[in-house]
């Protein structure tokens, strides 16, 4: 038996991609459900909305491979198209949800703030550039790099989720948020690392993952440098008080 054939023989349940998006969407649910999903009654309407468009657009993909496993591509299409607006959603209510984490405390901006500022305003950058490019890609044919663009596009928040699950899971190891986001930023390197081995093992490996993975990997070196720039520091505050 060759090479190739035994990977295609092994590797079918990794040609499932739903399935990897609802395993993403139920960990998203893990880390969020003390702080956000249980206590819905009392969150503030721009986290509310916030953290609604995000959870519906974790929860899209799954929709989105369920049509094409059913060959319903024109509802795929339609309903890509159509989640446009969502993404919208997800991006100006995160940006709002950054100023209001920043001047969570007054004009006494925690220390951690400005990290988590740092990772939250890339990493909306990035969900709109994976995001523009995926829609390209679905245009082009390329259904291969649209799914892995689109994949890319639910692995930023769930960074967010894992800082709460790691909480919630290694109390003693990861008391407060700064321990938090480092314990995260290892998480999602794992994941990525694992992503780029899939890929290998299917023989295809591209870049989006191990563009991901590099990313991580710089936040986690830059994170507490960049924090204790002044200029960003004013930055931050500026930004925090824009629209206000």
């Amino acid at each position: 038996m060759s090479i190739t054939t035994h990977r295609s023989e092994r590797s079918g349940w990794v040609r499932q991609p739903w399935l990897w998006f609802a395993i993403a969407l139920a960990l998203v649910a893990f880390g969020f459900w003390p702080s956000f999903l249980s206590a819905l009654p009392n969150v503030p309407s721009h986290i509310f909305v916030h953290g609604t468009s995000a959870t519906l657009w974790m929860a899209l993909p799954i929709a989105q491979g369920l049509l094409i496993v059913k060959r319903r591509r024109s509802l795929h299409r339609r309903l890509g198209y159509a989640s446009l607006a969502l993404a919208a959603a997800v991006v100006v209510t995160g940006l709002h949800v950054v100023q209001t984490m920043i001047l969570k405390n007054g004009d006494t901006v925690r220390f951690v703030s400005f990290k988590f500022a740092l990772l939250d305003l890339t990493g909306i950058f990035l969900f709109v550039t994976f995001l523009a490019m995926a829609v390209q890609s679905a245009r082009r044919h390329e259904i291969g790099m649209h799914l892995r663009l689109m994949a890319c596009t639910a692995l930023i928040p769930l960074e967010a989720a894992n800082e709460r699950t790691a909480i919630q899971l290694f109390p003693g190891i990861v008391p407060d948020f700064d321990a938090a986001l480092y314990a995260s930023l290892l998480s999602m390197e794992a994941i990525c690392a694992a992503l780029i081995v899939a890929e290998w093992w299917l023989d295809r490996v591209r870049w989006p993952f191990a563009f991901m993975l590099f990313y991580y990997l710089v936040m986690h070196i830059i994170a507490t440098p960049v924090a204790l720039d002044p200029q960003f520091q004013a930055f931050c505050q500026w930004y925090a008080h824009l629209g206000a």
